[in-house]
């Protein structure tokens, strides 16, 4: 099985990706869902247009000509990923936060810039951890995926949910990268 996925940036990092490939440069610091290659993926219930929330990222927080990417995604059964939305990864997720917090707010104390700094967000720092030292169901996942917000209009926040994202973590299950 294949899953579509949307990424947004601009048309000089579209050739460059369309010409060698996805790379992932691991953060200490990260965005809200860890270390990977984050793409616009469609939710369950078909509420958001994944090819349109990664145009409207692009043209938000990228500089130049906005080019979408699909990117398929294998999602056999030797496929692994963790679903941050399932119910029984939050009961799980709620001890595990508890027993990382401390590590992982003297982690952003150190660093200085970036947009995970600004906001003090800790997620993906604690699910780095939380991976680095085993303590999740699925050891190395392939990816991550949850109902997230983004910030389309600036300096807008919000607690509801406007698109699902998945970070790909393993490149290998990367099967065709075109542009929409």
């Amino acid at each position: 099985m294949s899953l579509e996925t949307f990424h947004g940036t601009t048309r000089e990092i579209a050739t460059i990706i369309l010409n060698e490939g996805f790379k992932i440069i691991p953060k200490e610091v990260t965005n809200d869902l860890g270390n990977g290659i984050y793409t616009f993926c469609p939710d369950d219930y078909g509420c958001w247009n994944p090819e349109e929330n990664a145009k409207r990222y692009a043209k938000q927080y990228k500089r130049g000509k906005v080019i979408v990417l699909k990117v398929i995604i294998d999602t056999s059964s030797q496929t692994t990923y963790i679903d941050l939305d399932d119910p029984v990864f939050m009961r799980e997720w709620s001890k595990i936060r508890e027993q990382l917090e401390h590590r992982a707010n003297n982690i952003w104390k150190k660093y200085s810039t970036g947009s995970a700094k600004r906001r003090h967000n800790i997620d993906g720092i604690l699910l780095e951890l939380a991976i680095k030292r085993n303590m999740l169901s699925v050891s190395n996942p392939d990816f991550v995926v949850k109902c997230t917000y983004t910030s389309f209009i600036p300096k807008s926040m919000s607690n509801m949910p406007n698109g699902r994202e998945l970070v790909v973590r393993n490149l290998e299950i990367i099967t065709d990268v075109k542009e929409v």
